[in-house]
């Protein structure tokens, strides 16, 4: 990787723990900081998967004790049921001094990096380099980049509820339905709007009594929009998981 270092973390930890001790992780998105990867929809969708089943995450990825991580997917990039299973070390890539991939977090002295070492391992399954997770233009028509990390890290297939169209396909009660029962990930087209373009965001809350929804941008922070910008906005790909677990 050019321009960088592999570095220990000091007081590295792979979660951050509640009162009880044990691992919390859906109020932990924060260390979700998308890097110089352009995996957003990796992220994005581990983001969604992380803040409604946070179980799954937990499950993944294991702390093997000796300063590495053993990580499981359902699938590679490609999104072909193949799964695959990789161990790393809790290096991570450092310029100028801090992380430049996905970012950990510090809470309470102890730097949290379950989510830099779960992309550490997607990249690791996927060639064993950052570049090769970068997503693609096809994304934008094909909606495969989102899909295929959905499945990835659930096994699970998910469905396009209105495939490369607006949102207008998609209603309120259907969205509110799939937020309650399972997760929803989002892409956005190559155009300009309310949110980033050619970018993926995960679906965090849906609030029927004022009509607003909740999206996630792995790059870091969230933006709430009525339904009506929801659907007027440069959104053009909705992957569901109408039921999850």
């Amino acid at each position: 990787m050019k321009r960088a270092t592999y570095q220990q973390v000091p007081n590295q930890v792979l979660f951050a723990l509640d009162s009880s001790g044990k691992p919390n992780i859906s109020g932990d998105l924060t260390n979700i900081v998308q890097g110089d990867a352009g995996d957003c929809y990796f992220l994005a969708a581990l983001m969604t998967v992380a803040a409604r089943e946070p179980e799954t995450i937990m499950n993944m990825v294991r702390d093997n004790g000796d300063g590495t991580y053993t990580i499981s997917f359902h699938s590679r990039y490609d999104g072909v049921a193949n799964p695959v299973t990789v161990t790393v070390d809790g290096d991570l890539p450092y310029r100028r001094g801090k992380p430049f991939e996905n970012g950990i977090e510090n809470i309470d002295g102890k730097n949290v990096s379950w989510a830099a070492i779960i992309e550490k391992g997607w990249a690791a399954a996927n060639g064993n380099s950052y570049n090769s997770i970068d997503g693609t233009d096809l994304s934008n028509l094909q909606d495969h980049d989102v899909h295929n990390a959905l499945y990835a890290i659930t096994g699970k297939e998910g469905v396009d509820r209105n495939p490369g169209g607006p949102m207008t396909g998609v209603s309120f009660d259907q969205m509110q339905q799939d937020f309650s029962n399972g997760l929803v990930t989002l892409g956005t087209s190559n155009s300009e709007g309310e949110l980033v373009a050619d970018h993926s965001y995960a679906l965090l809350g849906v609030n029927t009594a004022d009509q607003t929804v909740v999206v996630g941008n792995p790059e870091g922070g969230q933006s709430t929009l009525t339904f009506d910008a929801f659907q007027s906005s440069n959104i053009n790909q909705y992957i569901a998981l109408p039921t999850y677990p």
